[in-house]
């Protein structure tokens, strides 16, 4: 089986490969790996349908990629190109080959995920069974290292990671690989990755902490500032969250800090709202209310200023603990105020994890 992928680029705007390369992973991991990239303009018409033919007539798959508001024009182009056909969705089936039309980016990955793989898989009679790891927080130099390191022990195992805001999803893919392989690249992973991992089945980081606090007989009140309300939100996601959440607050002004949870008016003003110190007495004002086992509070700075405070953009303090101990934990994270604010709340969930675990 051989497989092209074909990449319709903007050329008044800047390329980099992302664009397809996530969805190309995505292929990769579920055992169709492209055996050839071909970039083209998107106003070279007769080289898109010179492209096209040559790829019919080699190639048994063809996957174009292109901008999601280009892809009914592309398909109009290839139905022109293969006669008598026409696309159901994003596949187009024209004797023994097949055509897929997909958008860049994140939604072309999820629609390899969601429909492009099953159909492959069902039309080749591909059978594959899933392990996984899942972590939180892996350096990337680490990742790299671990996955290398089981790749090469792993033999006809094929390997999936994805990653959003430092939640990362490991799929340990194998067909007839013997199920000791399988085992043996688990086994590198969790080892090597060891204190960043929080699952190793397909469990999500808010059902894990979800089940565990409920496990334990847990009940867990929440205090958040820059991230305001998401890390509860995350959990209440989840049916069933009220038999293990007490409450949630978001206190955002320092005022609310000092009334709602009892922060020491002095605290703010020598330390900042930003600190050590506030994170802490925000954890222990849940506590003080008497009806949670477990607490956890963010306090932080999401961008894109730094709120006339000479703390940089990207710092935060996550605190989590019980009446026994409270330990609080600095970050530094980049990217936009999003993207800050997301990553906090992965890491504060994964710490609460910790906690209770």
């Amino acid at each position: 089986m051989k497989n092209v992928c074909i990449v319709v680029r903007n050329k008044r705007k800047r390329f980099c490969g992302d664009e397809f390369e996530e969805g190309a992973k995505v292929l990769a991991g579920g055992g169709f790996v492209i055996d050839k990239y071909l970039i083209l303009g998107d106003n070279d018409v007769h080289e898109f349908a010179q492209t096209v033919i040559e790829c019919k007539n080699f190639f048994d798959n063809v996957f174009l990629f292109s901008e999601e508001d280009r892809l009914a024009e592309m398909r109009g182009k290839v139905c022109d190109l293969v006669k008598g056909s026409s696309f159901t969705g994003t596949v187009l089936e024209t004797g023994k080959k097949i055509f897929f039309c997909l958008p860049f980016g994140a939604s072309g990955a999820a629609l390899v995920r969601s429909e492009v793989l099953p159909y492959l898989k069902e039309k080749y009679s591909v059978q594959f069974g899933s392990a996984y790891v899942r972590a939180c927080g892996v350096p990337k130099d680490l990742l790299r290292k671990v996955l290398e390191e089981a790749k090469a022990s792993a033999g006809a195992v094929e390997f999936n990671t994805e990653e959003k805001d430092g939640d990362i999803r490991i799929e340990i893919l194998y067909g007839d690989a013997p199920k000791t392989q399988v085992d043996e690249a688990q086994r590198i992973i969790t080892g090597g990755l060891n204190e960043y991992v929080y699952a190793i089945d397909d469990t999500p980081l808010n059902r894990r902490v979800y089940e565990l606090l409920k496990l334990r007989g847990q009940k867990l009140s929440i205090a958040e500032s820059f991230t305001g309300g998401g890390v509860a939100s995350s959990l209440i996601e989840i049916p069933g969250v009220s038999d293990v959440l007490f409450e949630s607050i978001v206190a955002y002004e320092n005022a609310s800090k000092r009334k709602r949870l009892g922060v020491l008016a002095g605290t703010l003003e020598e330390q900042g709202a930003v600190s050590d110190e506030t994170a802490y007495e925000m954890a222990a004002g849940l506590l003080a209310t008497g009806e949670c086992t477990v607490v956890l509070s963010t306090t932080g700075i999401a961008g894109p200023a730094s709120d006339n405070t000479n703390k940089p953009v990207g710092l935060c303090y996550i605190a989590a603990g019980t009446k026994e101990a409270i330990y609080v934990y600095k970050y530094m994270f980049k990217g936009t105020r999003s993207e800050i604010t997301q990553r906090a709340i992965t890491q504060a969930l994964f710490l609460l994890y910790k906690q209770i675990k």
